[in-house]
Order: C-alpha cells, then sequence, then structure tokens
C-alpha cells in the first residue's frame, strides 16, 4: 500500500478519507503551515475496548479467547493485514505536527501478518491453546492482505515503527486491557 497508488475505496468509510486528502490538496498550497494527513494501518493497543464490535481483530480475538470460545476468522485464517501499535501511532502524530512537508503519510508496521499468527500470539500470552474456527467469508469487498509501505513516512516524518506484532501483544497485554 503505497501513498501513491490510485484511489479505491471499498466503503463509504474509506471513501470519506479520500474525500479529506483531496480538499486538503487543494488547500495545502494556500496556507503557511504544512497540512500533513496519516493513514493509519489496523490500529490496537489500550483504549480501544469501548468500540466495540469496531475494535482491532487483536481485540476482538481475545475478548473471545478469555471467553474461553475459539477464536472466528475467515477460511483458512491466512488473510494478511498490516497491525500497528498505538504507541506507534502515538509517534506518527508527534512527527506529523513538526513536519516541515505536506502529504499523506502511511502510519502501520510495514509487516503483514496473518491471522492464524495473531491467534498463535494471543494463544502465547493468555496462556491458552485455543484452536481457530474458520468460516466463510459472507462479503465479496474484503482484502486479503494490507502492508503499509514506509518508505514516504520514513524519508519525510522520520517515522520508524518500534513494535512489531509480537511485542504490540506483549505489551497491550502487560497493559491489563488485551481483551478487557
Amino acid at each position: 500500500m503505497r501513498e501513491s497508488q490510485p484511489y479505491d475505496p471499498l466503503n463509504v468509510y474509506a471513501f470519506t478519507k479520500v474525500q479529506q486528502e483531496r480538499l486538503a490538496k487543494i488547500y495545502q498550497s494556500r496556507l503557511s503551515q504544512p497540512i500533513v494527513g496519516l493513514r493509519y494501518s489496523n490500529v490496537y493497543g489500550p483504549g480501544e475496548a469501548h468500540k466495540g464490535k469496531l475494535a482491532s481483530m487483536i481485540y476482538q480475538l481475545a475478548v473471545q479467547i478469555r471467553n474461553g470460545q475459539r477464536p472466528r476468522v475467515f477460511e483458512h485464517g491466512q488473510q494478511r493485514r498490516d497491525f500497528v501499535y498505538i504507541e506507534d501511532v502515538v509517534e506518527a502524530n508527534l512527527l506529523a505536527m513538526r513536519s516541515r512537508v505536506s502529504g499523506n503519510f502511511n502510519v502501520g508496521a510495514g509487516k503483514s501478518w496473518s491471522f492464524n499468527e495473531i491467534i498463535a500470539n494471543l494463544n502465547r500470552v493468555l496462556k491458552t491453546n485455543l484452536e481457530p474456527e474458520y468460516f466463510k467469508n459472507p462479503y465479496n469487498f474484503t482484502q486479503d492482505w494490507t502492508e503499509t509501505d514506509l518508505t514516504q513516512a520514513r524519508q519525510h516524518l522520520g517515522y520508524t515503527p518500534r513494535y512489531d506484532l509480537s511485542e504490540g501483544i506483549d505489551k497491550y497485554y502487560a497493559s491489563g486491557k488485551l481483551g478487557v
């Protein structure tokens, strides 16, 4: 996922993000301060419980496991997503506030992990051994793989994520908020 890719929003939420970026581009040359847009990948970490069904898959799967349920994912759990820990997102925001250039920048881990890898990490920290329950994907518009290219964010903002999936889940667990 590069910032230079053509827009292809798959839902209304994504369409609103496209419109926001287009509006910023119209105004950026008229302003003395840069306009920076951040494209967050799949953010997870403490403080997301209030989002309910809109919380990250990491949180949702942890809730299922903590409740003794097999974690449910689409067949065969090989879909890959770029998950970014909340502390990396905060760092990206701080860097964006100090930016001297306008632009839209990806904020992710720069790597992707499968849902099976998430479940394995959750089983590890929660000291469980629940096998995934696979079911057919009822949607025809989901993506099987997302991974952010961080080249522009590194070059223009100095952004480099600190947490990979395992370290982020460990930190989330240590917070006492994983799946609670």
